[in-house]
């Protein structure tokens, strides 16, 4: 749990998170919102993006854009406060209300344990649908945060910030002609923290201020209001930048503050240019370099549209001391190395899988042709063989190829997807979007594969992949290999959407041996396990090219065996089958994982261990997946790696 800035206040302020939908309403600039809002009750009718809801049910069953709260901070023992009954909160729309009291009702959706003092009043926070943002009206942070999730937040008082986006590399100082083209480019993100007069952010215990703006000098003055240097100017020009600060010695700003790291944050100078050509005098933006704490924009002042700030998923905000981040789904990894030397599992997963600043994917796009493509997340688990130079590939190459295929195919993947809604009176199905998919999945792993083994030095080591693609509430399993996607149902009920590839499939021993190959000890050839990975470069180039002294005599011989019909066909695949579902509201979570949890645990028998932990434990996926992990390992002797990975779809365990 991370330390965050205290912006505790007594006056009793209110902290608004308002949801910005994809319709036609618009909200200025200055934040004031039309009058519209989400209804109170079950029945209250709704209209929103043109389109008439019957009821807050419906919303819910239909909603693209979910958002899961998870706690970022913890309660100080030493006060004796007790740790929140629940973990997080997956919110739907319905008004909800942070803060150390609150409503009496027991919805789900609302949020009214008590957090600590610095959160004022019954009512600290409310949660609420708005209508849209104006393109025309609003800055671009707020657009470009709006395309992704929509989901905006008020702090009337200052006592909400969001916490500044992370520069994962960071090179040196830059020379006259501004930042290198690399350093833009790994924070183009930044700009959505642009330091401008009158905005606030704070880092560790202090908190500055920025007092003036010389364009002509290219200057840029902080004041620190609070914290070890409180009371002083801090000059920061560009030609100094980046400007870096922390507790090391050679930093720019040394600042003596324990909860601070070493190289803190930046502030960078962007130049404004033109075709190479110098177009103004640029600006200043703040930058987070991967610190322990972070460093937080204060939602008062120019980032405050009076208050309000928009959200994407995987930001962080805190209201008082109370810190919480932003995700589409709750979710927990575990990965154990267990009886295995080395270990050659990995896992991921990418809550906004269109959303990539570095590669400008939504630059210059019509919000209403992204927003729905936008609600995409992807998880996988790969488990290595051989090595782990292909799972640790896969790991960045095989999304990347996904989000790419998306990106090309988004007009007619939006189209499909809104016909499917029309015909279907919003009810999505399986249909052309579908299909779809199904082809840019199938060509996204082809193509991921084909790039790992062509090299001629390729590694020779292989993956399994099982990977979920979830595009609002469409769910796509695709799978090479013998790990596993489960879901469960409602009540605990077990559903496999995926199929181990194994010799021991009559379908896939027919394959293998229509290449040429043979199966012998339940292996291909003798020495793999499965019948589809990724990588496995020799097995990809056909029994002609295994076998070229032998090829000859093994074409002479096909007359006795009629089953092998092309001999450059690979033995092992590298193509997926995938199995597409529309999620209802009684799925409850998706477990992903290696053979090392399968080859001692049952699906079904996984499924009610995780559901019965989950229960008890409220939620905690991360701490389920340990459980389910220790069990397979300590108690059932898996021999292998076992890498869980438990995505909740919604908190069963409070109904």
């Amino acid at each position: 749990m991370a330390t965050v800035p205290d912006y505790s206040n007594t006056g009793g302020s209110s902290t608004l998170l308002s949801f910005v939908t994809g319709g036609g309403g618009t909200q200025s600039a200055n934040g004031t919102a039309p009058a519209q809002s989400a209804p109170g009750t079950d029945n209250d009718a709704w209209t929103r993006g043109g389109r008439q809801f019957a009821s807050v049910k419906e919303v819910y069953t239909r909603s693209l854009y979910r958002i899961c709260l998870k706690f970022t901070t913890s309660e100080d023992e030493d006060e004796g406060k007790p740790e929140p009954a629940t973990a997080f909160w997956t919110l739907y729309g319905r008004q909800t209300t942070i803060g150390n009291g609150g409503p009496s009702s027991h919805s789900p959706d609302d949020i009214c344990r008590r957090m600590d003092d610095s959160m004022t009043g019954p009512a600290a926070g409310v949660l609420s649908r708005l209508a849209d943002v104006d393109g025309d009206q609003a800055t671009s942070y707020a657009l470009r945060a709006s395309m992704t999730t929509g989901w905006h937040i008020r702090g009337d008082r200052g006592d909400a910030a969001i916490r500044v986006g992370k520069a994962k590399v960071f090179s040196g100082k830059s020379g006259p002609e501004g930042p290198s083209r690399e350093a833009q480019m790994l924070t183009l993100d930044a700009d959505r923290w642009v330091l401008v007069k009158g905005a606030s952010f704070a880092a560790g215990n202090s908190v500055f201020n920025v007092e003036d703006i010389n364009d002509a000098k290219q200057k840029i003055t902080v004041h620190c209001s609070k914290g070890p240097m409180r009371g002083k100017l801090i000059d920061i020009y560009a030609t100094r930048c980046p400007f870096v600060f922390g507790r090391a010695h050679e930093a720019d700003l040394c600042i003596m503050d324990r909860e601070l790291s070493r190289r803190h944050g930046a502030v960078l100078h962007v130049p404004s240019r033109k075709q190479g050509r110098a177009k103004g005098p640029g600006v200043f933006v703040l930058v987070d370099l991967e610190s322990t704490n972070g460093s937080y924009m204060r939602l008062i002042g120019p980032y405050g549209f009076k208050g309000m700030g928009a959200l994407t998923i995987g930001d962080e905000f805190i209201v008082g001391r109370t810190g919480f981040s932003v995700n589409r789904y709750d979710f927990g990894i575990s990965e154990a190395i267990g009886a295995r030397p080395t270990m050659e599992d990995r896992t991921t997963v990418i809550q906004n899988l269109m959303y990539e600043p570095r590669h400008g994917y939504y630059k210059n796009e019509p919000k209403d042709q992204l927003q729905e493509l936008a609600m995409t997340s992807f998880a996988a688990v790969f488990d290595g063989h051989g090595g782990d130079e292909c799972s640790n590939y896969l790991v960045d190459a095989l999304p990347h190829h996904i989000r790419v295929a998306m990106y090309a195919e988004r007009e007619p993947l939006r189209a499909a997807i809104e016909t499917s809604r029309t015909s279907a009176r919003g009810e999505q199905s399986e249909d052309a979007a579908s299909e779809l998919m199904r082809k840019i999945l199938k060509g996204a792993y082809l193509k991921t594969d084909k790039e790992f083994i062509t090299p001629k030095t390729a590694p020779q080591s292989g993956s399994t992949a099982a990977t979920v693609v979830l595009l609002g509430r469409r769910l796509f399993a695709a799978n090479v290999g013998d790990s596993r996607v489960v879901l469960c149902r409602g009540g605990g009920q077990c559903v496999e959407l995926t199929s181990d590839h194994k010799p021991s499939r009559p379908d896939e021993a027919a394959r293998v041996r229509a290449a040429g190959g043979f199966i012998l000890h339940k292996r291909v050839m003798g020495e793999l396990a499965i019948t589809r990975a990724f990588g496995d470069k020799s097995f990809k180039m056909g029994i002609k090219a295994m076998l070229e002294d032998e090829a000859d005599e093994l074409t002479r011989g096909l007359h006795e065996n009629d089953q092998a019909k092309d001999l450059t066909a690979p033995l092992v695949s590298a193509e997926p089958e995938i199995a597409s579902m529309v999620l209802s509201h009684n799925d409850e979570f998706l477990l992903l994982a290696c053979d090392g949890l399968f080859d001692v645990f049952r699906s079904q028998d996984a499924i009610a261990l995780a559901r019965q932990e989950l229960i008890a434990h409220r939620g905690e996926p991360a701490e389920v997946a340990r459980i389910l992990s220790d069990q397979a390992i300590r108690v059932r002797r898996s021999r292998d790696n076992v890498s869980i990975l438990i995505i909740v779809l919604r908190p069963f365990w409070e109904l």
